[in-house]
């Protein structure tokens, strides 16, 4: 109905009030009734989904903390196994004892360490709960054999030795020495109740053990090196885990054997306050499911359970359980669910109240035309808009800004359209006045183009000259110059204002020689259509000068002058005295040097200056693109204008005329030839 009834009344417009607080009202019915039905739907999801990310965070925690604890004793392991096979350490027993002892006693987590060869010998030294640590020797090559056990203080004084009767005990039939050996590479054992002596030990303690085999260069093997690894410190790891009010984490085998858990009292060691039965029943789902994360009821009560491998003990089956109640979530996430909806509301019918007398706020549409006002206050004024309304406020303002648009492009034309906004971004006032600023400044100009411009027709001279402006315009721009005017056939430009540039000269003098590149191609173009060639001059000096915003209240130029600009201008025209393309001033030569090719040509006084400056041309910026050995012409030129500042004349031709030999279309060296025989007419 309101669809027809729109079609119908296509040609009303609604005011903004109206549509503001029709389209209010039906957003809060609508979003209402979908936060009320999407919350009934997603809110059981919605906790199990963040009950289940909390555990796994734990399981990644406790994940990490195992490899952290692990890794160090398997480093230490593979470390022992590469001394010996590298020769640092000798298989020998006896001068084993030492490192052994020394593994013992600075890891913490390595109760005892271990060493069996290939003859036999064994080597073993253990940590008691004193900190005293004992080592017991079996040396098989002695006759009779010999069975020591070194006794040593928390110092590591020995200070008691024995001798044993000789013991049946041999590492190469063990199952640690045996599984090394028949897998080459580190092995991890199963977890198992470390010693049953409870004279030294606390009983039930429990850990694992890891194996490494050492080979000689041959690949023979040399023996195993074992460490043992307690597992107590997990125990107390997993015990301070906390996940829920009564929720609890632990470590477990896919078989059932647990090796770490919550204790009630760590200091006395004493059973699990975990449920064993809920843990039997949630690890035969997951074993025949191998689903991570499930519901589990049990005794009326609904559990969340979460099951993690742990990628390091894989082969062993270890695998972390999280395990709590789903009431422990609920009932504070039904408490704080209810009393954000309550707000909801209550804020939802204050906002009604508040819409209805601020109903001439901005909606959409008018945020829609305060983005295209700031497209044309940077004075981006490409595109169109595209917003049709029915609120007769919101047409009335796009129309005028579409007419606005219209005229600022027919403007722009007229205006550097990248100065403008250069100028608003920065901004400052666009007022009468200038700074001074360091500029790099290029002036461009076109060879004999008044006869040129005398023999074509107007129409086509202007349409040829807007199309080379045009090439040459884009090329600056592009090396974040500044067009400054077009003087006739001339392009004035500069790079440091009103923005200072990084290596100014390196973007001036880039863009002076793709200009020629563009016009080199222009004028192969313009040759085949018979059209006349433009030939273009440019000169490029760096130096202070006064930029900013001159002419009348009427009308503003931002331009820059000075000497500096004097000086370009004359670098330009010099060009023609000595048949050049591009010439720059001294102290751009200097800025430049390092990273394109260029040449001295001479020494002069530009109009308007007292002293003489270096100048030189500028040849390109890849020294393998120039068709003359630029180095050999650099040195002989060098010297020839070095003869020639001390008048001596013939020398100086000489060098010329080795210069002219290396680059036969060169015009400066014969130009300094005439200058010298000249000189020796007059003598």
């Amino acid at each position: 109905m309101i669809k027809f009834f729109l079609k119908k009344n296509k040609h009303i417009l609604f005011s903004l009030r109206f549509s503001i607080l029709f389209i209010f009202i039906v957003l809060f019915v609508t979003t209402t009734i979908v936060i009320a039905v999407v919350r009934s739907i997603a809110f059981s999801e919605e906790l199990t989904y963040t009950s289940f990310s909390l555990m796994q965070k734990i399981a990644k925690v406790v994940s990490r903390e195992v490899d952290a604890e692990v890794r160090p004793v398997e480093h230490a392991g593979r470390f022992s196994a590469k001394l010996l096979e590298g020769g640092v350490l000798k298989n020998d027993i006896k001068q084993l004892v030492p490192y052994i002892y020394y593994i013992v006693s600075i890891t913490k987590l390595v109760p005892s360490a271990y060493w069996g060869n290939e003859q036999g010998d064994f080597i073993y030294s253990q940590r008691h709960p004193d900190g005293t640590i004992s080592t017991e020797l079996v040396l098989r090559d002695h006759q009779p054999m010999l069975h020591t056990i070194i006794y040593r203080d928390i110092q590591g004084r020995i200070v008691k030795q024995e001798t044993l009767a000789p013991t049946s005990y041999d590492p190469r039939t063990r199952p640690w020495y045996l599984k090394a050996k028949q897998w080459r590479e580190s092995i991890w054992t199963d977890i198992y109740t470390y010693y049953p002596d409870k004279k030294y030990y606390y009983p039930h303690e429990k850990g694992i053990s890891v194996a490494t085999p050492s080979y000689n260069k041959h690949g023979k093997l040399i023996g195993v090196f074992g460490l043992d690894m307690s597992l107590t410190y997990l125990t107390q790891f997993i015990t301070h885990q906390k996940v829920s009010k009564h929720g609890y984490a632990f470590i477990i085998t896919k078989t059932g054997h647990f090796i770490a858990y919550p204790m009630q009292s760590l200091v006395k060691q004493s059973s699990p306050f975990v449920s064993r039965p809920l843990i039997d029943k949630s690890l035969s789902f997951y074993n025949k499911t191998h689903l991570k994360q499930f519901n589990l009821i049990y005794k009326n009560d609904t559990y969340l359970i979460n099951y993690e491998p742990i990628f390091r003990f894989a082969k062993q089956g270890w695998i972390i359980g999280i395990i709590a109640p789903k009431s422990d979530f609920v009932g504070f996430l039904q408490h704080i669910n209810f009393v954000t909806l309550l707000i909801s509301i209550i804020a939802l019918l204050l906002s009604i109240v508040i819409v209805s007398r601020l109903s001439t706020r901005v909606v959409k549409p008018i945020n829609y035309l305060v983005n295209e006002t700031e497209k044309i206050r940077r004075f981006e004024l490409e595109g169109s808009i595209d917003l049709p309304s029915r609120m007769k406020e919101v047409v009335v303002l796009r129309n005028a800004i579409i007419s606005m648009k219209r005229g600022l492009r027919q403007f722009q034309r007229y205006v550097p359209k990248l100065l403008v906004r250069q100028l608003i971004e920065s901004g400052e006032d666009i007022r009468i006045g200038g700074v001074r600023k360091q500029l790099v400044v290029l002036f461009s100009d076109i060879e004999n183009f008044t006869s040129i411009a005398e023999k074509m027709d107007p129409t086509e001279l202007m349409e040829q000259v807007c199309e080379y402006f045009e090439v040459l315009t884009q090329v600056i721009l592009s090396q974040k110059g500044t067009i400054d005017k077009y003087i006739g056939d001339s392009i004035m430009a500069f790079w440091g204002a009103p923005f200072p540039e990084e290596a100014p000269c390196e973007h001036a003098a880039q863009a002076a020689l793709q200009c020629q590149a563009k016009i080199a191609e222009l004028n192969a173009k313009w040759g085949q259509q018979g059209k006349p060639k433009f030939v273009t001059r440019i000169g490029i000096h760096k130096g202070e000068a006064i930029v900013g915003n001159l002419g009348s209240l009427e009308r503003l130029n931002y331009t820059a002058v000075g000497d500096t600009i004097n000086i370009s201008s004359r670098l330009e025209g010099i060009n023609k005295v000595y048949q050049t393309h591009i010439i720059v001033s001294h102290i751009v030569y200097e800025e430049i040097k390092d990273k394109f090719v260029l040449r001295m040509i001479d020494r002069v006084v530009v109009k308007g200056r007292t002293g003489a400056i270096s100048i030189y041309e500028l040849l390109g910026d890849d020294l393998t693109l120039i068709p003359f050995d630029v180095r050999a012409y650099q040195v002989e030129f060098a010297q020839g204008f070095a003869a020639y500042t001390n008048n001596q004349w013939q020398d100086a031709m000489s060098h010329f005329l080795r210069c002219v030999a290396i680059f036969p279309k060169d015009t400066v060296a014969p130009l300094f030839m005439k200058r010298c025989k000249q000189q020796l007419n007059i003598q």
